[in-house]
C-alpha cells in the first residue's frame, strides 16, 4: 500500500520489499470483540449481540467491493447507535479510498475512546473498557494509516502507544515490532528497523516471512552478507513469492551486478505481470535503463 523508495548507488532509487509493508488489517473480529463479545477488562459476562456482529461483518466485507457504500452503511449505523464498530468500519472504508490521514485520526480517536470506555456500552453501573489486546490493535492500525499518509512522526507515536499496552513477548508484540521496523525504514533508519526485525526473529525463529525485510534493511546498511543470508532463507521458504525476486534484484544492483539485477526483475515479470511487485520491477527496470542510456550519452 505504501510506496517507499530507497536510494542506491548512481543516485538511482529502487522499489523494495518494504514497499508493501503498511497493510491495514481488516479482521472483522477486532471491533466486534470490543462491543459485542466478552473479552473486556471488566471481566463481566456480556452476551454477544449477534445482529450487531453480523452488521459489522457485512459493513467490513463491503469495503473491497464498494468503499463508498460501506462508509454510507457505517454512517447510517452510527446514526442509529452503531457506536465503535460502525466508526471502525467507516475508518477502514476511508483507508480503502486513500483518505489515509482522516482514517488515521479516526482510528486514533477510537483507540483512545475504547481505552477509557468513552462511548462504550454501560453494564449495570460500570462502563465497559476494551482490553489491552484490542487497544494495541487499534493503535497499530492507526500507525499503519499514518504511515500510508506519510506522517512518519505520528506513525511512530501510534506504534509506541500500541507497544506500551501490549505484553512483551506475545505474538501481537512481535507484530507491532515489525510495524515499528517498517516505520523506521520509511524514515530511512534501517539500523533501527533491522534491530526490531532481529528481535522478532530471536523471539520467534518461525517468522521467516520477515526475512525479506531483514534482507532489505541489511542491504540498505551495506551489510550484503547478512542480506544475502536472509534472502536465501526467505526464497528457500517462499520460492514462489515475487517479493524475493524483487529484493534479489535490489541486492544484486547494490552489489554492482546490474545484469543479475535485470535478470531477477525480468524473472519476476515472467512469473507475474500484475501486482505491486510486478509494478516495482518494471519501475526498477525503467530506472536502470534510463541510467544506462544516460551513461552512454555522457560517453558520446
Amino acid at each position: 500500500m505504501l510506496f517507499i523508495w530507497f536510494a542506491h548507488v548512481f543516485c538511482l532509487e529502487f522499489a523494495t520489499a518494504f514497499t508493501h509493508f503498511a497493510q491495514m488489517k481488516r479482521r472483522s473480529t477486532i471491533l466486534v470483540s470490543v462491543v459485542f463479545a466478552t473479552v473486556l477488562t471488566s471481566n463481566l459476562p456480556v452476551r454477544a449481540d449477534e445482529a450487531g456482529e453480523e452488521r459489522y461483518r457485512r459493513c467490513v466485507d463491503m469495503i473491497d467491493r464498494s468503499p463508498d457504500k460501506s462508509i454510507n452503511l457505517a454512517l447510517e449505523w452510527q446514526a442509529s447507535g452503531g457506536g465503535v464498530p460502525a466508526r471502525h468500519c467507516e475508518a477502514l472504508g476511508l483507508v480503502e479510498l486513500g483518505e489515509y490521514a482522516e482514517a488515521a485520526a479516526r482510528l486514533m480517536r477510537i483507540a483512545e475512546d475504547i481505552r477509557v470506555g468513552r462511548g462504550m456500552p454501560v453494564l449495570g453501573d460500570q462502563r465497559l473498557v476494551a482490553n489491552a489486546t484490542l487497544i494495541a490493535d487499534m493503535y497499530g492500525q492507526a500507525a499503519n494509516a499514518w504511515l500510508l499518509a506519510d506522517e512518519i512522526v505520528r506513525a511512530e507515536d501510534a506504534v509506541e502507544l500500541a507497544l506500551s499496552v501490549v505484553p512483551a513477548g506475545t505474538p501481537q508484540h512481535r507484530e507491532l515490532l515489525v510495524d515499528r521496523a517498517r516505520i523506521a525504514a520509511a524514515d530511512n533508519d534501517f539500523e533501527y528497523a533491522l534491530q526490531d526485525l532481529e528481535a522478532v526473529l530471536a523471539s520467534d525463529q518461525n517468522r521467516t516471512d520477515i526475512l525479506v525485510l531483514v534482507a532489505a534493511a541489511a542491504r540498505s546498511l551495506g551489510q550484503y552478507n547478512r542480506a544475502e543470508d536472509a534472502l536465501t532463507r526467505y526464497r528457500k521458504t517462499y520460492p514462489d513469492h515475487t517479493a524475493g525476486l524483487l529484493e534479489l534484484g535490489n541486492l544484486r544492483h547494490a552489489q554492482g551486478r546490474r545484469d543479475d539485477a535485470r535478470k531477477a526483475w525480468l524473472d519476476l515479470l515472467r512469473f507475474s505481470v500484475e501486482g505491486e511487485d510486478a509494478d516495482a520491477a518494471r519501475a526498477n527496470l525503467a530506472k536502470l535503463d534510463m541510467h544506462i542510456a544516460t551513461s552512454e550519452d555522457s560517453k558520446n
